[in-house]
C-alpha cells in the first residue's frame, strides 16, 4: 500500500497505525485487526492467544539481565468510534480511513481517526518487532469493545497474567500520567408507544453540527447535549399545542455527547401559526445561547409541510417529553478534594424511534460508587414515572489512586529525565480498562498514558505526531529501567 506517513517519525509506529487504519476495526467488528495481529504475531516467532471476542495476547521474552524484572503488561484497545461528517460518504465496515497530515497532525478525512487507540495497537507492535529494545518480559493485551463498555476487557481471561505493572496507552494528552479513573454503567429506557394515522401539519426541527465529544472527558465543557435541546424546544412547543411525536433520532453512541438530533412532530392545522411562531423563535434563541464551540458549525432549525402520518398519541409525547427533559444529563456531581474533577455524570447519548417504542440511552459515571447507585435511582425513577422499562449493563469498576505506585514512579522519572520537566499526576473521570484489569488481577499496578489528541470521538479527531515519537521513546525507556 502507498504510505500517508512516510517520512515522519517513529517509522514503524506509524507504518503500523496507518496499516490497521485500512482495516475497519469499529467496536463488535474487531475481528479483523485481530487477524492482522495474530498474522503479526506468526510472522515473529511470538507466542500469542487469541479469545472469541477477538481479544488477542502476544508475549514477548526478557532480553538479557531483564530477566528477574517485573513482567510489565501494555495494553490498548483495537476498536474505534466510528463516527462521520453528514456530508461524508464513508462505509466504517468497509472502507479505509483516508488520512491526512496538517500542520503537524495527523487526522481522517472526514470521519473520526482511530487514534483512540489505534496509537496504542502500533505502539506495542513496534516494540514488539523491535528486537534491539531492552525490557523485562512483556505481555501486550489488545482489547476489544473498549468503547461500548469495555467488554473486551471484561471478558477476557487474565488465569495466566504474570504481569505485576500495567502501562496502559490509552490516554490523551503527552506529559500526563492518569492514576484513577471513575467507573459506569450503560442504562438503556424503553418506552413503548402507540401510533396513530393523521392527517396533519408537521414539522421538522433539526439540531446539528455541534461540538459533541466524549462523554467523560468533556462532559464538563460547555457542549449542547442535541437531543436535550430538541427535547426543551418540544416541551416548550407542546405548552401551546397538543404535538405527537412522529419521530426521534439522534446519537448512536452512549458514551459520546450527541452532536445532531433530529424530531418530526404532527399537529393540527388551527395551530399552525402560533407553532410556527414558537418554533422559529426556539432555533434563534437556542443558537444564541449555544457555546462558541457549538456555534462554529451548528445549526437549529426546522422546516415545515403536511400530510398523512402515523404519529404517537398526545400521551405518549407528553411521556416521551419528559425523560427527555427530566433524567439526570452532563454533570451531577463534582469532587471534593480535586475541584477541578467531576466527581459523577449522566450522558444521554442514543435516541431512536423503534417500531413499537422509543429507546433513550444513558451512561452514567461515578468515582464514588454511591454517586453511580444516585444516578441509577433517578434514572429508575423517571423510568417509572413516565411508563418506561429500563435495564443496565456494562457495569465496570472504577481504579482508585495508589500513592505508592511503582508504575507511576518509574513514569515521572523517566519523563524528567527524557524531557527536562514534572509531568502532571492525575484522576480522570472517563472509565478506562485499568479499573476492569486491577479489579482481575489485584495485584497489577497500572498507570495510563498516551499522545496529544484533540475531539476523540468526533470527525475533528487528531493525534499530534511528534507527540507520538515523544510518548513511545518514554514506554521504551520505562521499560529499560531497572
Amino acid at each position: 500500500m502507498d504510505f500517508v506517513l512516510n517520512g515522519y517519525q517513529p517509522a514503524d509506529v506509524l507504518r503500523y497505525f496507518e496499516q490497521l487504519c485500512a482495516i475497519p476495526h469499529g467496536s463488535y467488528n474487531e475481528a479483523g485487526a485481530a487477524d492482522f495481529l495474530c498474522a503479526f504475531a506468526e510472522e515473529h516467532n511470538l507466542a500469542y492467544r487469541r479469545d472469541d471476542m477477538h481479544n488477542v495476547l502476544i508475549r514477548k521474552p526478557a532480553t538479557e539481565g531483564y530477566e528477574n524484572e517485573p513482567v510489565v503488561m501494555l495494553q490498548g484497545h483495537t476498536d474505534m468510534v466510528c463516527v462521520k461528517r453528514a456530508d461524508k460518504e464513508h462505509d466504517f465496515l468497509r472502507d479505509p480511513l483516508s488520512l491526512i497530515v496538517e500542520d503537524g497532525w495527523l487526522r481522517a478525512d472526514g470521519t473520526t481517526l482511530g487514534g483512540d487507540d489505534g496509537i496504542a495497537v502500533a505502539m506495542m507492535m513496534a516494540i514488539l518487532a523491535d528486537d534491539s529494545l531492552a525490557h523485562p518480559e512483556l505481555e501486550c493485551l489488545f482489547t476489544v469493545q473498549e468503547e461500548v463498555g469495555l467488554g473486551g476487557a471484561g471478558g477476557f481471561d487474565y488465569s495466566d497474567i504474570k504481569a505485576k505493572l500495567l502501562y496502559n496507552l490509552d490516554s490523551e494528552e503527552d506529559g500526563v500520567c492518569t492514576v484513577s479513573c471513575a467507573g459506569g454503567v450503560r442504562a438503556d429506557m424503553h418506552r413503548p408507544v402507540t401510533y396513530e394515522t393523521l392527517d396533519a401539519m408537521t414539522a421538522e426541527i433539526r439540531v446539528s453540527g455541534l461540538k459533541g465529544g466524549h462523554s467523560g472527558a468533556e462532559i464538563h465543557m460547555p457542549r449542547g447535549n442535541a437531543h436535550r435541546i430538541v427535547g426543551h424546544m418540544l416541551a416548550a412547543v407542546q405548552a401551546i399545542a397538543p404535538i405527537r411525536i412522529v419521530s426521534l433520532a439522534g446519537g448512536n453512541m452512549d458514551n459520546a455527547i450527541p452532536r445532531d438530533c433530529t424530531a418530526v412532530i404532527a399537529y393540527h392545522a388551527d395551530c399552525a401559526d402560533a407553532v410556527k411562531t414558537a418554533l422559529d423563535t426556539l432555533c434563534a434563541e437556542q443558537m444564541s445561547v449555544l457555546s462558541r464551540d457549538d456555534r462554529a458549525e451548528g445549526k437549529i432549525c426546522a422546516s415545515y409541510d403536511s400530510g398523512t402520518v402515523r404519529a404517537m398519541t398526545v400521551e405518549d409525547t407528553r411521556a416521551i417529553l419528559g425523560i427527555l427533559n427530566l433524567t439526570p444529563n452532563g454533570i451531577v456531581t463534582m469532587c471534593e478534594d480535586m475541584p477541578e474533577l467531576v466527581e459523577s455524570s449522566c450522558n444521554m447519548g442514543i435516541l431512536c424511534t423503534e417500531e413499537d417504542a422509543v429507546k433513550i440511552g444513558f451512561l452514567a459515571r461515578a468515582s464514588v460508587e454511591i454517586r453511580k447507585e444516585e444516578i441509577r435511582t433517578k434514572l429508575a425513577l423517571c423510568a417509572g414515572i413516565f411508563g418506561a422499562e429500563i435495564s443496565y449493563s456494562g457495569e465496570y469498576p472504577g481504579w482508585a489512586y495508589d500513592r505508592d505506585s511503582v508504575a507511576t514512579k518509574r513514569y515521572v522519572a523517566v519523563y524528567e529525565r527524557l524531557w527536562g520537566q514534572s509531568p502532571r499526576v492525575e484522576a480522570i473521570h472517563a472509565g478506562l480498562e485499568c479499573g476492569l484489569m486491577k479489579h482481575a488481577v489485584p495485584d497489577l499496578d497500572p498507570i495510563s498514558i498516551g499522545p496529544d489528541m484533540r475531539d476523540i470521538h468526533t470527525p475533528e479527531e487528531r493525534i499530534e505526531l511528534d507527540s507520538i515519537r515523544r510518548v513511545y521513546e518514554t514506554v521504551c525507556a520505562m521499560l529499560a529501567e531497572k
